[in-house]
């Protein structure tokens, strides 16, 4: 016994980065989840604050052909732009829908709560789980960045966007 090693018994508690985007327990990646669809809410959050500022004044324009307007200025023109209008309706909806709802239901609370409510320690598969996390983080960033891609907002023209699908 005199040629045993020492070993310290102190429990490794991993750093900010390593148990947030490296996680494979199922509480956190919930929990990413949910912060997630949040963020993602805001953002669609703000495409409902120009679609009320929009309805809120019949004579003020936000939705213009010449773009998007952030302030209502008496001395510019404004031709109304209906199709940006309705993709912004459209992009709101996808975004809440499939982008906070069903991940914060699903992704979020499904990954917290039901490894416990069946008695598991864990996921199944929990760097699937971490890597499913991350892809949804992928697209979602795809999906937001599109509506502001050349030919996503409410361009007719030619572009990198998805306006022809909103």
């Amino acid at each position: 016994m005199a040629d045993a090693a020492i070993h310290s018994h102190d429990h490794h508690k991993p750093g900010f980065f390593v148990r947030w985007f490296m996680s494979t327990n199922h509480k956190d990646i919930g929990i990413l989840y949910l912060f997630a669809g949040g963020i993602v809410g805001l953002i669609s959050v703000a495409f409902t604050v120009y679609m009320r500022m929009e309805l809120m004044n019949p004579q003020v324009q936000y939705f213009c052909q010449e773009g998007l307007r952030l302030v209502a200025d008496a001395g510019s023109t404004c031709t109304p732009n209906g199709h940006l209008y309705n993709v912004t309706i459209t992009a709101h909806g996808i975004l809440m829908m499939f982008f906070v709802v069903i991940p914060a239901l699903f992704g979020g609370f499904g990954n917290y709560f039901m490894p416990l409510q069946i008695g598991a320690p864990d996921m199944a598969f929990p760097r699937m789980n971490n890597l499913s996390f991350w892809l949804f983080i992928a697209g979602t960033s795809l999906a937001v960045a599109s509506l502001f891609a050349p030919g996503g907002g409410g361009d007719l023209g030619p572009g990198a966007g998805v306006g022809w699908v909103l």
